[in-house]
């Protein structure tokens, strides 16, 4: 077959970079073109700002959420529920812009037992700090009291609900903390320095249940403080380890549930 002479001389067309480093053609629609381990840079202002937006919100629907007032109420769950909602939106319009929202939050063959497994794993060691911290009949068991009485009575008939709707919010919680913030802090930080960083942002946005679900003799409550920061140190590491969000919402969604449901603490 004879060639035109235009065509035979005019040059092939250079492949795109991704292409050329792999050897692979990539196209945008191609899950193998987005690495979520290493997302595009955020500038130091941009990582800012969304972290110190996402503690503020957080910190601010906690302390409504655990207000007093609010115990063992529908509205201590739409006050948590409602911020998560809408933050997990603009992430998720965020992870889009970037050009990473399926490889991150696709769910792949394994990810729901490796979720449950961690969040076993938690459960059990939630258990072990609360033996410790607050053991049965010294002064500290008011902590976990407090908490749980805050939540509602465990025998109610709608505990099924309750545990339903923070397994959701607990999806949320963390698209929000490791699909935002997490990835955010990591264009000017380090991947250590931003999953350090993300979790103490994390136990921070928690520290308003310090005092409003303080003992007057035990004093602060710092369960859900300290909860947060190794629960999170946790679910970061799920993240860096498969390079996906899902694995690490499976994870932290079965944990709070169970937690809710299976409480380890009973009058």
């Amino acid at each position: 077959m004879i060639r035109d002479e235009d065509d035979a001389a005019a040059p092939a067309a250079a492949p795109p970079p991704a292409a050329a480093a792999s050897g692979v053609p990539a196209s945008p629609r191609d899950p193998r073109a987005i690495d979520p381990r290493e997302p595009p840079r955020s500038s130091r202002r941009e990582a800012a700002l969304i972290a110190a937006t996402v503690t503020v919100c957080v910190a601010l629907a906690v302390s409504f959420a655990f207000a007093p007032a609010r115990a063992g109420t529908p509205l201590l769950l739409a006050a948590l529920g409602a911020p998560y909602a809408v933050l997990t939106a603009v992430t998720v319009m965020w992870l889009r812009r970037r050009g990473e929202l399926r490889a991150a939050l696709r769910p792949l063959s394994g990810d729901l037992a490796r979720g449950a497994l961690v969040a076993a794993g938690l459960y059990g060691l939630a258990m072990a700090v609360q033996l410790l911290l607050a053991p049965r009949g010294s002064p500290r068991e008011g902590w976990v009291l407090r908490l749980y009485l805050h939540l509602g009575d465990p025998e109610a008939d709608a505990r099924v609900f309750v545990g339903a709707i923070v397994f959701l919010i607990a999806a949320l919680e963390e698209i929000v903390w490791r699909g935002l913030v997490l990835r955010a802090l990591e264009g000017p930080l380090d991947q250590v320095a931003a999953w350090l960083l993300s979790s103490a942002l994390f136990a921070t946005a928690h520290a308003p249940t310090l005092f409003l679900l303080g003992d007057p003799v035990a004093g602060p409550n710092p369960l859900l403080v300290v909860a947060g920061f190794g629960c999170s140190i946790v679910w970061g590491r799920v993240v860096h380890r498969t390079g996906r969000l899902a694995p690490a919402v499976f994870a932290h969604a079965f944990f709070s549930w169970a937690i809710v449901s299976f409480p380890i603490w009973r009058p």
